[in-house]
């Protein structure tokens, strides 16, 4: 609770260790210009296991032919059913149009529509191999439900979901959500569980910034986990395991509830950190910075980075000074006493 504080009063800020240092804590990171507009290469410095995931070229373009296919399909079979049932009223235009796509079917399409049914009809399905352990786990009073999937719903990808907490929540102040807990997961007829991140979701950008907590307030964020394929738009509900205080075992809270956004494992999903230092000594555009790093060897691996302070000015390093971590920095405008330097 208390770092979730922290976090909201000052934002993506971190403090550098006296004994560390933040040119091997920090290694991974770069000074980034613009966040919307500099240049970040999706397939930099990922590990071989994330080659395990299915990446689509064009999420859109695939889940618009899966669509088209499948609509094609449910309305030839409906025509097949109304002319075999004789309720489209005899050999006119449909019947012939009906002829014409039979002919241009081939063997696969032809295969798939005959294990087709058409919406509301009652059919019976066998099950063959179920062990009689397995079917004694199954209650009588229990619905057993089976679902057909689409093209590219049995591989598992890189999944996002647009989710936000409102009033019809479980709203646990005491108790906040930290990325990368395990949660769980109910997008359409599937239940999972998964560690996720949350991010900011940048319609103007090609780069999102990761929150280190779940927004709360009604506020609307991207959430990533792995999962299975999934076609938009899928209702999504996140639930969080906790303890019951009533009895034993554990409740199930409603965190957040929203709609899948699509599987691109391309998103670029990035942490944001803020190294800031006080000035000590001021003359006009010129200030000696402390209590940002705490050797020179820091100082100097950082000094081509740019620097920002809260009160908008722009500026850069230009030197180390003694053994402590001090520098001395320049910036385009005369800067006071009681900025902060980032």
């Amino acid at each position: 609770k208390k770092d979730r504080e922290d976090d909201l009063e000052f934002p993506d800020e971190v403090a550098v260790e006296e004994e560390g240092s933040a040119r091997d804590r920090y290694a991974r990171y770069r000074s980034l210009k613009s966040f919307r507009k500099s240049h970040w290469d999706p397939k930099e410095n990922l590990p071989e296991t994330y080659g395990a995931a299915y990446h689509f070229a064009s999420f859109k373009a695939t889940q618009k032919d899966v669509m088209v296919d499948m609509n094609d399909m449910k309305e030839f079979v409906m025509k097949r059913a109304l002319a075999a049932g004789g309720v489209s009223g005899g050999k006119g235009k449909d019947g012939d149009v009906e002829m014409d796509d039979e002919e241009s079917l081939d063997e696969e399409d032809e295969a798939m529509i005959r294990a087709c049914v058409p919406c509301g009809a009652y059919v019976t399905i066998t099950l063959e191999g179920v062990s009689p352990s397995t079917y004694a786990r199954l209650s009588p009073d229990s619905i057993v439900s089976a679902v057909a999937l689409l093209p590219h719903e049995n591989k598992v990808s890189v999944l996002h979901m647009g989710l936000s907490q409102t009033s019809k929540c479980d709203r646990d102040n005491e108790v906040p959500t930290k990325s990368k807990d395990v949660l769980t997961f109910r997008c359409g007829w599937r239940t999972w569980k998964s560690r996720p991140i949350f991010s900011q979701n940048n319609i103007n950008s090609d780069k999102h910034k990761f929150e280190r907590f779940m927004p709360t307030d009604g506020a609307f964020f991207a959430t990533t986990v792995f999962g299975p394929v999934t076609y938009s738009p899928c209702p999504v509900l996140m639930f969080r395991e906790s303890e019951n205080h009533e009895g034993d075992g554990k409740k199930r809270e409603l965190l957040a509830h929203g709609s899948v956004i699509g599987a691109d494992a391309d998103r670029i999903v990035l942490k944001r950190i803020i190294l800031t230092g006080y000035p000590t000594r001021v003359h006009k555009r010129h200030a000696t910075v402390k209590y940002m790093f705490y050797n020179p060897e820091d100082v100097k691996w950082f000094q081509p980075a740019g620097l920002t302070t809260k009160h908008g000015l722009q500026g850069n390093i230009v030197e180390s000074v003694g053994d402590h971590g001090v520098m001395k920095c320049l910036f385009n405008a005369p800067i006071k006493q009681h900025d902060t330097v980032c």
